[in-house]
């Protein structure tokens, strides 16, 4: 990884992605790709890329952590995340970012330290253990999506398994 250690997070979803770019203990970037149901699934998919390859040609991370594919009862919604997760790993690779992948309780476990924390849980520590940086510089700590804070909770995984907080 180079000295800047820069690393773009994504919780992947369909509906909603959650992105960020931390550096250090601060989170540079954060939002929520976020698509319309009305359009067709592909046009969908490729608002998510395009996305993902603006936030990536902005900010120039180094790396990319990912949250690994969890399956429940729902396939059908399970094989469109798991799509749109091609559609970010096929950006990531052509960055020629190095890739990490995190389970949902690894993830749980690096920033709360219990596996089975929930979300709430989750978003009171990711708010405690980063610094939130705006444009203007100012300190923002206004991010309520989930997947947004999913996200930065990535950020902070990758960051303290490899030692670079």
């Amino acid at each position: 990884m180079n000295k800047s250690n820069k690393v773009l997070a994504i919780d992947p979803g369909f509906d909603r992605v959650g992105i960020a770019v931390l550096e250090k203990d601060e989170v540079l970037y954060s939002d929520c790709i976020e698509t319309s149901r009305k359009l067709p699934h592909a046009e969908r998919l490729l608002e998510i890329g395009t996305a993902v390859k603006a936030v990536i040609k902005k900010w120039r991370p180094e790396c990319l952590a990912i949250e690994s594919l969890f399956f429940n009862k729902n396939i059908t919604n399970a094989l469109k995340v798991s799509e749109a997760r091609g559609v970010i790993l096929y950006e990531a690779s052509v960055a020629r970012l190095e890739i990490y992948e995190y389970s949902p309780q690894a993830v749980k476990i690096a920033v709360t330290g219990y596996g089975k924390a929930d979300k709430r849980q989750v978003g009171e520590m990711v708010r405690k253990l980063v610094k939130f940086s705006t444009p203007s510089g100012k300190d923002s700590k206004v991010k309520t999506l989930d997947d947004e804070l999913d996200a930065i909770a990535l950020g902070i995984t990758h960051l303290a398994s490899t030692k670079r907080v």
